[in-house]
């Protein structure tokens, strides 16, 4: 049924699934996931007590913007995680290259957060920005702007590089 999707850490050297590291499951839709948690925990009202305070938590909004990226990445092209010293939320796989991109959904990012991330020159992180930024020399795009441009036809430019913009 397509409501849940099962994202495997990548093996970078050979750009598939890492299959002895821990795979993320995650909901496809943040509408699916509301859904079977009122299933599972009927209650009066499903905005007041269950949606609006997952949405206003932020860790609970920053994995469900997380799952929404990682799901349309998806539709696209093959899509894992990095588990390193630390994780990045998605790396894409197009053209025999991988892109790293971190899902940031917090109201500051700091440099420590963008430790692995640094690792590689091609990675960029997707945040709640209003514009284009960097932080240490890491490119950080508005996210919905990000998702709303994302195609395969316009997803790497002419240099080898993720465009985003």
């Amino acid at each position: 049924m397509d409501a849940v999707f099962i994202q495997p850490a990548i093996l970078e050297d050979k750009l598939v699934a890492a299959p002895k590291k821990p795979k993320k499951v995650m909901f496809v839709d943040p509408f699916i996931f509301h859904a079977v948690r009122l299933w599972l925990s009927p209650c009066r009202d499903p905005f007041q007590e269950q949606i609006q305070p997952v949405v206003e938590n932020p860790e609970s909004s920053g994995r469900l913007v997380e799952a929404c990226v990682a799901t349309h990445f998806q539709r696209y092209f093959p899509t894992f995680y990095i588990k390193a010293e630390g994780e990045i939320d998605v790396a894409v796989v197009s053209e025999k290259r991988f892109f790293p991109v971190e899902v940031k959904w917090t109201g500051q990012l700091r440099p420590k957060d963008l430790k692995q991330l640094k690792k590689y020159q091609n990675g960029v992180v997707w945040g709640r920005v209003w514009q284009p930024q960097t932080i240490d020399g890491v490119p950080i795009y508005p996210l919905p702007l990000a998702l709303a441009r994302l195609d395969e036809r316009a997803f790497i430019d002419e240099s080898g590089s993720m465009k985003t913009g």
